[in-house]
């Protein structure tokens, strides 16, 4: 796990050692070891903050440069699979000289071209300046773990890209560090930025997951492209559960086992929810119990501590187990730097939770954390997505099963979201039911119009509402934001996080599957409960509340938070944005406080705006100003 960094173009218009300065801006991502190298004919530099999880010794040295000299490579993240990939190479005719996944990566680019990317397993964001060819190929992981961003620059003089975007805003190649218009009216409209190829800052771009780069310093732009996507056509059906769940478990299993491969201690993230207790599980069945350490958060508030279930899962695996709870006082101290490492803003202080266990493993010593994160937008864990299980009942006339499901739900469920769900679920019913009028006009036109959501632009890939949901979340909506906390805040405190749901196998084959095998009535992650027999509690395999990693959020900002965040929402500063209207600001905070509303999301999203403008925009912060010292925790 590392910091890269690089720029292309003909003839360099950076200086060195302001390159190695920006490159030192993410010391934090890789604190063993650091090197730069430059090309023959000037055309390209690359850097790299190191990192070492595999091969420790000074033979994974990067940019690691190939025998020829010609090419060379930088690379952020893991290859789980090198090891089988290493020896195909062999059998190919490569000599290695390290023990290390990034040879492989450059052995591979050289043996395969850019077809290497279809052999990965693993997270990574990496950059190849190939000499012959006079070219930067590029590429990230299929579901974006890793960053990569950059930008051409006012010029257009060659392309600066980074790990993180402090080291393309700082640089100049970037004329001005300014907001991106779009991407805040997202921000504040939607809860969006990560949905596209854009960021909150103008003239930085994020490469999308799953796509690559090529640029060439007389081209303008680079030729971007998707290398790998799920198909929707594929199915996979089996005679029944206990299939499905065998084949599901050797997946995990699979990939759990690959992922487990580290010179450096492995550890685990468990939130005592049903993904972390898995993962936790399958490494006990493959390590031995009591061959892990696992790091937790709890809260003194019952509502939303998680503590009997984590006890349960470590008694059960005989795992180390080590807490943290963490302090909201601590919170308006540390938001800066939080924000400086996050660099957009963030949407809920669940965050500063992950941010407290990322430390809590630092303490002790564990540099390699593997994480249940993935499994909600793959196996349907939300409750959310039961609007879009009846919906896809209801578009199969399983007209039974659909008054049975809504049934058992506000049964096993809180009766206070059941009808939220029947009342989200009903306008989509009454929509369709309006389509099938044959009369135009009158009562129909006048439905339409009341009732009818804008027409989508994307078009459908996936037969039944719930499948498009879940791809939609994969892609665009709830996983990038989430991969993009976790990456940070690990790497804030050189950690790394992997998540073997993510495993592109596990999710090829559960995107093949019966949409049935996700939500069955009122129980969801039906495959994946099925497959734990054994590998997990039987009271947490069949837990059907949910907390997700909750914070207790309405406390905190009504208690400790409460003069920090007026002081943020009242400033001089904040107002003179403009960016919201200070009467409806102030007006929304008063009704909050009073207990009329419990809108708080919307409270914490102008919060964590107004510090990110102040950390990154303004020109007294003490983070802002090119070329300073970096942060790192």
């Amino acid at each position: 796990m590392c910091g890269i960094i690089g720029f292309v173009g003909r003839g360099l218009t950076i200086q060195k050692d302001e390159f190695l300065q920006l490159r030192d801006l993410l010391a934090h991502r890789g604190p063993d070891d650091a090197g730069v190298w430059e090309s023959t004919d000037g055309n390209a530099m690359l850097g790299h903050r190191r990192l070492a999880i595999l091969d420790l010794s000074s033979t994974g040295h990067q940019p690691m440069v190939s025998a020829q000299g010609d090419v060379a490579i930088v690379f952020n993240g893991e290859i789980y699979n090198y090891l089988e990939l290493k020896e195909e190479l062999k059998a190919a005719g490569c000599r290695f000289r390290s023990a290390s996944d990034t040879e492989v990566l450059l052995l591979g680019y050289e043996t395969w071209g850019t077809s290497l990317l279809e052999k990965l397993n693993g997270m990574f964001a990496f950059a190849i300046w190939d000499s012959r060819r006079q070219r930067l190929f590029a590429a990230r992981d299929r579901f974006g773990e890793k960053p990569f961003y950059y930008c051409t620059g006012h010029r257009r003089d060659g392309l600066f890209f980074a790990s993180e975007i402090k080291s393309l805003v700082h640089s100049p190649v970037i004329a001005k560090c300014c907001e991106n218009a779009r991407a805040l009216y997202r921000c504040l409209s939607y809860y969006q930025i990560d949905e596209c190829d854009e960021t909150m800052f103008e003239g930085v771009s994020s490469l999308p997951a799953a796509h690559a780069l090529l640029y060439t310093p007389h081209d303008p732009a680079p030729t971007i492209w998707r290398y790998w996507d799920l198909c929707p056509d594929k199915q996979i059906r089996m005679k029944n559960d206990n299939e499905y769940a065998e084949q599901l478990l050797a997946l995990l299993a699979d990939s759990v086992r690959i992922r487990l491969r580290s010179d450096v201690i492995v550890g685990s993230s468990l939130s005592g929810g049903l993904d972390s207790s898995t993962i936790v599980g399958l490494v006990a069945r493959i390590s031995g119990k009591g061959n892990q350490k696992t790091f937790s958060a709890r809260f003194d508030d019952a509502r939303y501590d998680e503590g009997k279930h984590i006890q349960r899962i470590v008694e059960w695996t005989g795992a180390e187990s080590h807490t943290v709870y963490p302090n909201p006082e601590q919170l308006p101290g540390e938001m800066e730097r939080l924000t400086w490492h996050q660099e957009q803003p963030f949407f809920s202080t669940s965050i500063f939770a992950q941010w407290n266990v990322m430390r809590l493993a630092k303490e002790h010593g564990v540099v390699v954390l593997l994480d249940g994160q993935g499994a909600d937008e793959i196996f349907a864990g939300y409750h959310l997505y039961f609007t879009h299980y009846y919906r896809t009942l209801f578009q199969n006339l399983r007209w039974a099963e659909l008054v049975h499901a809504i049934y058992d739900y506000g049964k096993v469920h809180s009766l206070v979201q059941w009808p939220v769900l029947v009342y989200e679920f009903l306008p989509w019913y009454l929509q369709r039911l309006c389509k099938e009028w044959k009369r135009p006009g009158g009562i129909r036109k006048e439905f339409e119009q009341r009732y009818f959501t804008p027409p989508e632009t994307v078009p459908k890939r996936y037969a039944t509402p719930l499948e498009e949901r879940l791809y939609e979340s994969l892609v665009s909506t709830h996983l990038p934001t989430l991969l993009r906390y976790a990456d940070r805040n690990s790497m804030a405190f050189s950690r790394e996080v992997r998540l073997p749901f993510l495993d592109h196998r596990v999710v090829e084959f559960l995107f093949s599957i019966p949409y049935d095998q996700k939500i069955r009535r009122s129980m969801t992650k039906v495959a994946l409960r099925e497959c734990l027999r054994g590998v997990v509690p039987e009271e947490i395999r069949l837990r059907h509340d949910k907390l997700g990693f909750a914070t207790p959020e309405v406390k905190w900002l009504r208690g400790p938070l409460r003069s920090w965040a007026e002081d943020i929402l009242g400033s001089k500063r904040c107002k003179e944005r403009e960016w919201i209207d200070s009467a409806v600001m102030e007006k929304v905070w008063h009704r909050f406080m009073s207990g009329l509303d419990e809108n708080y999301t919307i409270i914490w999203r102008w919060l964590s705006l107004e510090v990110w403008a102040r950390v990154f925009l303004d020109a007294d912060s003490s983070y802002g100003g090119r070329n300073r010292a970096s942060h790192g925790v």
